[in-house]
């Protein structure tokens, strides 16, 4: 059987996590194999961060 959930959910951990840490975005894309200032790793990032500045932290 083939593995179908594709390579996004590890890369887009990579980035999330790897911002969260303070790590430099050019490192950050080097190791996930983005271009420097590459609009995906970015809307990773606009991705993750939405779930930081979530109005329900601490109301569920």
């Amino acid at each position: 059987m083939r593995d179908r959930s594709g390579g996004h959910s590890p890369r887009r951990g990579l980035a999330t996590s790897s911002k969260r840490a303070g790590n430099d975005r050019k490192e950050i894309a080097k190791q996930g194999g983005w271009a420097d200032n590459s609009a995906a790793m970015e809307g990773y990032f606009e991705d993750g961060d939405g779930w930081e500045d979530n109005a329900l932290i601490g109301v569920l």
